[in-house]
């Protein structure tokens, strides 16, 4: 009899559906790496992910559940921001991977996300769980309810707008001439390189003596520079660009004084939002009356900027 009983109950789980899951997790991303991860990454799991495809591709009932994870890691600014879309992103760039590489419907994947305390690669992952439905694979699927009037499937997010960013600054320079103020404006990425422009002008007048004749003058800057952070736990940054600074004869509109040149030297940001510069600026230099230009060597320039910075995580 319990024989009997047995076999009849195995039948039943046989002819009926059964719960199967597949699961893989893929731990190590680098820190700060969300979607932006190269796509060699998911290499060294290419068989078992594709175990997962040919599961979805085989059984038109089976979901697939990616989360992704992010670890404790604390990041200079905005962390209380940062982890939960870096693991979003992580989820994103394997879902993306198995579309390109197996072709997998994208509605068959199913995207979360999650935080955890604790610190390491282990910690900044993503895992992937394959769930049959409890029915017969062979039913033809029920066709899902479409989709709420309103609200938008979410979309993946891209390597560009997850590390671009914009930040506008204003400060004051020292100069060959004297003290100019400026404003800058730069488009960031990851918030580690920063490529930036500078405008400045005195609204004061200063005074330069031509023949004689005493002038009233203003200057005016314009600069381009590239600066790079190249360690995430260190807030001093290198740059390096070209500067030029005019002194104006107000009366004429037309230098009376130039300095143009390269400049090199480090960044400190300080207190998240205080930028202070130091850099070598080897120019050239000309004065009117004088059509010779003569270089200047080690003049150094400083400046001190306050700056505000609009999205680009790392």
């Amino acid at each position: 009899m319990k024989t009997t009983a047995l076999l009849f109950v195995g039948l039943l789980l046989l002819s009926g559906a059964i719960v199967s899951a597949q699961d893989l997790v893929v731990t190590g991303f680098p820190l700060g790496v969300g979607g932006s991860v190269d796509h060699n990454f998911f290499e060294p799991y290419r068989a078992d992910l594709k175990a997962v495809a040919d599961t979805l591709h085989k059984y038109p009932s089976a979901l697939a559940v990616i989360v992704g994870a992010a670890d404790g890691e604390r990041f200079r600014e905005n962390s209380d921001a940062k982890n939960p879309g870096l693991a979003l992103g992580r989820a994103h760039a394997l879902r993306n991977w198995l579309i390109r590489q197996f072709n997998v419907d994208s509605t068959r994947l199913i995207i979360q996300s999650k935080d955890v305390s604790q610190i390491g690669p282990h910690y900044r992952s993503v895992s992937i769980r394959v769930i049959r439905e409890r029915r017969s694979d062979t039913q033809t699927p029920s066709t899902p309810p479409p989709p709420l009037a309103g609200i938008a499937a979410p979309l993946p997010v891209s390597d560009l707008t997850e590390h671009m960013g914009l930040q506008i600054g204003a400060g004051l320079s020292t100069s060959p001439y004297g003290a100019i103020p400026y404003v800058s404006g730069a488009v960031t990425w990851k918030r580690l390189i920063f490529f930036e422009g500078t405008l400045g002008y005195t609204f004061w007048n200063g005074a330069f003596t031509y023949q004689g004749v005493e002038l009233d003058t203003r200057r005016r800057m314009a600069g381009g520079q590239l600066v790079v952070y190249p360690f995430n736990r260190l807030p001093l940054g290198i740059v390096a660009g070209w500067v030029r600074v005019e002194e104006l004869s107000q009366a004429h509109y037309s230098y009376v004084r130039l300095s143009e040149g390269p400049i090199i030297g480090a960044r400190a940001t300080l207190f998240d939002i205080v930028t202070a510069t130091g850099a070598i600026n080897p120019v050239k230099q000309r004065v009117a009356g004088i059509p010779i230009s003569r270089i200047k060597n080690g003049q150094l320039m400083l400046s001190v900027g306050v700056h505000k910075t609009f999205g680009g995580s790392r």
